[in-house]
């Protein structure tokens, strides 16, 4: 072989570090031409001042490139002897692609296909392009602690979707095998019954007849007592496949992690993923990860171990403010006929004129249901690539849902120009909804849902001149979009998104007035998206082009939130339990932080949980003062009190409706809020639901409100305080079988336990019983020990209809300028006053004679 090298007319020279050179001497593909300005831009700034940084997060809009932005950083880091190089991505698909482009561009990388990781890899010679869960598990090849292989520099692609993969990997799942009884969820399940029932009698029972939505926490003194017989449980199944992969991970810290107990599962998590023992990744010289414009950073602060700092000084073009063009419509904001049954029906029915792809994306399997009765062609984790596989090759015959996966899937140009996202996203995980659970209304779920939903919304536009119409659907998702309290969880891009939809559903409105329908008032809209009207297109610039811009995406009251938790929980696995108070103390002492009633409980709990090594006493005191701030936590060990919920005047009764009808800001609020409450108060919901809309009713309404069983593990589902000491008692049954034929004693003896609960803590006060259920007959095992009345479904659509035809007197309405008397008008009017909602909606019960 000829050495040309030997006959140059001057030496070698050494291979360049700049990034913006290595890619002009790339042997690349005939149509890949120069580099684009924002490429150039990232490159410069990341060669000139940030390589040194150990970590680095590069955020770009989506299509703009950011694949070959990572390859040339790793190869540059090659080429200045910084390796191994190793680009991570969160699934294979992503893995696929890379290495593709790759091949395109002319940068040498390697797979690991093999049993060995790859010897050019080793040593430097290639980049090395795998799928996350290479690097991250018990078992994995790159060597755990001590033992892992140094890595000079990583990548993580899609940085958000890594991190909640490596969760996944660092959790232990226990599933309930019917089949074998000597397993580790049987024995785990009898070692702690008696705890687990000291947290919910009732669910325990669920839990036992493995009921799917039953669960409960194990609560953390029993887990760190015990946690070496769990161990000793663990040890024998260490082989099995629920254990194999996560069991290195945590059987030496087990007593450091927390565990939930349901019917069908055990789940034991760390609190904090121990990133630590990930070498390769913790041990980096330098750490890249990609991440989207449109996405809030902070959560990586806990789920990937990144400092405020690296957080709060991302890698980006500032000229570059927005990409693509999204429509987003809620068809229900132009017109209430527009309901989310008549929109599944009308795009899940197959049709054959569509040139492009329809997907959805829905937060769970059951939500499945209707789509795919109408036609449409559903798929989950398991058989989403073979469906991505068919948009990409032009088989648009059939509307695509994809349950419970917002990210991680690139759809460009035609393989969807109709986006639909159906409800708001809902954890189906049960750890991810404990936190939801025992978190509601706090910061952290707002954020989490927002960086869900924009996942999920970036999915369809993948490049700069790529569009999509997005659809909103389900009065829940539109709730969490439109709340005042939710909205600035958002990006910029994506809130003026947002606000352009409710200005076009405005003008879509008009339209209607003129004479339109609605759906061809709405279909109208969509359909100058997609055929690429060219006032719409300027309008859209227009707006996007004027946003107004709040600079960083990332919230400092998430970032402080997740770094005292990072912190306190670092400081008690190294033994200094005190220090780990101290963190979470001060984060409560910030008097800027505004933290929640639910977060504050959460916190305390945390501070009981790190007291409890060191002296139990105070943990019990801590414990019950978090349970009294937050009633959905643990259940302290004693000196439970219950706390009684106040009655209240008339007068302030009507006062708290105004502040509700307030909060809203504008009508079409209030209507998302009513919508979004009588969608889960209606049979057939999960019972959690049901309860939660309850409550959310009687604050509505105006009214203070309780769940005794959910908030003190004993009582009835709903009570409403009304005025004089006068009470609503509620036993919810909206998950019986609509036609079931008769109460049973199951269900009559509940109420008598709830009505026994109410004279025990309500003494002198009195109440109206009402069982909420299907069926008015009483069976004859059943027999109720006080009046109860029945509210069938009859009952319940009665005062559905009243309530929302309530709410909707304030449609064109000044709220600030709103008077008490006319409230009271209203309520009188609806049927809504305290004594006809005690007297109007339910029936007596009739007895079956044996």
């Amino acid at each position: 072989m000829v050495d040309f090298k030997k006959h140059l007319g001057h030496k070698p020279s050494a291979k360049t570090f700049d990034p913006i050179e290595i890619y002009k001497s790339l042997d690349r593909a005939s149509d890949k031409g120069d580099l684009r300005h924002l490429q150039k831009v990232i490159l410069t700034e990341w060669h000139t001042a940030r390589r040194s940084e150990r970590d680095v997060i590069v955020k770009v809009h989506t299509g703009q490139g950011k694949t070959l932005l990572g390859l040339l950083m790793l190869q540059s880091k090659l080429n200045e002897k910084k390796g191994p190089a190793l680009y991570l991505c969160p699934n294979h698909f992503l893995v696929n692609q890379t290495l593709e482009q790759a091949r395109q561009f002319g940068v040498h990388c390697v797979a690991a296909d093999g049993e060995y990781l790859p010897d050019e890899f080793l040593e430097g010679r290639a980049i090395l392009v795998a799928v996350l869960h290479k690097l991250f598990n018990g078992l994995t090849k790159f060597g755990l602690g001590t033992k892992s292989i140094p890595v000079g520099t990583i990548l993580l692609d899609d940085a958000h979707a890594c991190m909640d993969k490596i969760h996944e990997q660092c959790i232990i799942t226990i599933q309930y095998d019917k089949a074998n009884e000597s397993t580790a969820y049987s024995d785990i399940l009898s070692l702690f019954e008696n705890e687990l029932r000291s947290q919910g009698d009732g669910t325990f029972e669920d839990i036992l007849r493995h009921e799917f939505d039953a669960y409960l926490p194990l609560p953390y003194w029993a887990w760190w007592d015990r946690s070496s017989d769990v161990a000793r449980i663990l040890s024998r199944f260490t082989k099995t496949k629920a254990l194999q992969f996560s069991w290195p991970l945590l059987k030496d810290t087990l007593r450091y992690t927390h565990c939930l107990v349901s019917g069908t599962q055990i789940v034991i998590a760390p609190h904090i993923p121990p990133v630590h023992m990930f070498g390769s990744y913790a041990n980096a010289g330098h750490r890249i990860f990609m991440s989207a414009t449109v996405t809030d950073d902070s959560f990586l602060v806990k789920g990937l171990g990144l400092s405020l700092e690296t957080v709060q000084k991302p890698l980006i073009d500032p000229k570059e403010t927005w990409s693509g063009e999204k429509m987003v419509v809620s068809p229900s904001l132009i017109n209430d006929e527009l309901s989310r049954e008549k929109i599944v029906e009308f795009f899940a029915t197959p049709k054959n004129s569509y040139k492009f792809g329809v997907v959805v994306l829905v937060p769970s399997s059951k939500k499945c249901a209707d789509w795919k009765k109408y036609g449409a062609h559903v798929v989950d984790k398991s058989t989403i690539d073979y469906a991505v596989r068919d948009l990409r090759n032009k088989d648009y015959s059939r509307t695509l849902v994809i349950a419970n996966y917002y990210d991680g899937i690139d759809l460009p140009d035609d393989a969807c120009r109709l986006l639909i996202i159906d409800s708001k996203p809902f954890a189906e995980e049960i750890l991810e909804r404990y936190i939801e659970d025992r978190r509601h209304g706090s910061q952290l779920i707002a954020g989490r849902i927002a960086r869900i939903v924009e996942q999920g919304m970036g999915r369809a536009v993948r490049g700069e001149k790529d569009f999509c119409a997005i659809i909103l659907i389900g009065s829940d998702l539109l709730r969490a979009l439109q709340a005042p309290d939710r909205r600035d969880f958002f990006s910029d891009q994506t809130r003026t998104q947002i606000e352009i939809g409710r200005n076009i559903a405005e003008l879509a409105r008009e339209e209607i007035v003129g004479g339109r329908s609605p759906m061809e008032a709405f279909l109208g809209l969509v359909d100058q998206c997609l055929k690429r009207d060219e006032g719409w297109k300027e309008y859209y610039t227009e707006r996007m082009n004027t946003m107004s811009l709040r600079g960083s995406v990332a919230r400092p009251e998430l970032l402080k939130m997740f770094q005292a938790e990072v912190a306190a929980e670092l400081e008690f696995q190294n033994g200094n339990s005190d220090r780990a108070v101290e963190k979470i103390q001060k984060l409560l002492d910030q008097q800027k932080l505004k933290v929640v009633d639910a977060d504050r409980g959460w916190y305390l709990q945390e501070m009981a949980r790190y007291t409890y090594v060191s002296s139990k006493s105070h943990a019990d005191e801590l414990q019950r003062v978090a349970h009294k701030t937050n009633r959905n936590l643990l259940r302290p060990r004693e000196g439970m009190i219950v706390t009684k919920i106040p009655t209240l005047t008339p007068e302030k009764r009507l006062e708290r409706i105004k502040d509700w009808l307030v909060s809203h800001e504008v009508f079409e609020n209030i209507a998302i809020a009513v919508d979004d409450i009588f969608t889960d108060l209606s049979f057939g919901v999960k019972s959690d639901k049901f309860e939660a809309a309850m409550q959310d009713l009687a604050t509505a309404l105006g009214f203070a409100s309780d769940r005794p069983d959910t908030e003190w593990k004993e009582g009835p589902d709903n009570l409403w305080g009304l005025r004089d000491n006068e009470y609503l008692l509620f036993e919810d049954k909206n998950e019986v079988a609509i036609l079931r034929a008769e109460i049973n004693k199951d269900e009559s003896d509940q109420m008598n336990r709830s009505s026994a609960w109410f004279k025990r803590h309500y003494p002198g006060s009195s109440v109206t019983r009402i069982m909420i259920i299907p069926t008015k007959k009483v069976g004859t095992a059943a027999a109720f020990t006080d009046e109860v009345f029945i509210m069938t479904k009859h009952g319940l659509d009665r005062l559905t209809k009243n309530v929302k035809a309530f709410f909707n007197e304030f449609r064109n309405v000044d709220l600030q300028d709103l008077s008490l008397n006319r409230i009271n008008e209203h309520l009188t009017t609806h049927k809504l006053t305290v004594s006809e909602l005690t007297t109007k909606y339910a029936e007596k019960p009739i007895a079956l004679r044996g």
